[in-house]
């Protein structure tokens, strides 16, 4: 299992970081526009999400539409241990790099501290199926969040359409995605149907 995790993860890495910067960005902008539009990000009060890295799909515009109009944002933070940390930002200016380069919050108001609100947890994968299986960086950091969230939380991972793939190979601590975002569609995992165009 971990090879056949090592060799797609491998794969997909290389094709995203062959991505030139001008295709990236304008990627990043699509998929970014299709949750924005999506009723799953408008009626959330809240939104969690990652400082992009390597390629990653950025959430830039994401946080900035929900510091704007009110909703509580989350950022991770590697804690002692090595787990991730979901805190909450107030603004930009609440983040900065942190042990790895990769901006974080600065801030200590925890998740838990906001209360049971309904949140969309924005993931990053390597690569993601239609079943909602993620691949990771191998680490577990993700998983473990997931594991952690909020009753009424929502998974959703955004991915270029080369990184949605047949099959993801899985363990038992593997957590699943309920929605994948993509520059040409929304994928609900649940029942596999797909959203071209409009973002429902």
């Amino acid at each position: 299992m971990d090879e056949s995790k090592q060799a797609l993860r491998v794969a997909v890495l290389s094709q995203r970081q062959l991505l030139p910067t001008a295709k990236f960005e304008a990627l990043s902008r699509t998929i970014q526009a299709r949750v924005l539009g999506s009723s799953l990000y408008r009626f959330a009060q809240g939104v969690a999400l990652y400082s992009a890295v390597q390629n990653e799909v950025s959430t830039d515009d994401i946080r900035d539409d929900a510091l704007r109009n009110g909703k509580t944002v989350f950022f991770p933070r590697l804690a002692a241990g090595g787990s991730l940390v979901l805190v909450e930002i107030q603004s930009v200016m609440d983040l900065a790099p942190g042990r790895f380069g990769i901006p974080e919050p600065k801030a200590e108001k925890l998740r838990g501290d906001s209360g049971d609100i309904d949140v969309l947890i924005v993931v990053p994968g390597v690569a993601f199926d239609h079943s909602g299986n993620r691949l990771g960086r191998g680490q577990g950091f993700y998983d473990r969040v997931l594991q952690s969230s909020w009753p009424r939380a929502i998974a959703v991972g955004l991915a270029y359409e080369f990184q949605v793939v047949k099959s993801v190979p899985v363990d038992s601590w593997d957590e699943k995605v309920r929605f994948i975002v993509t520059e040409d569609r929304l994928i609900d995992c649940q029942g596999v149907q797909e959203h071209p165009k409009q973002v429902c």
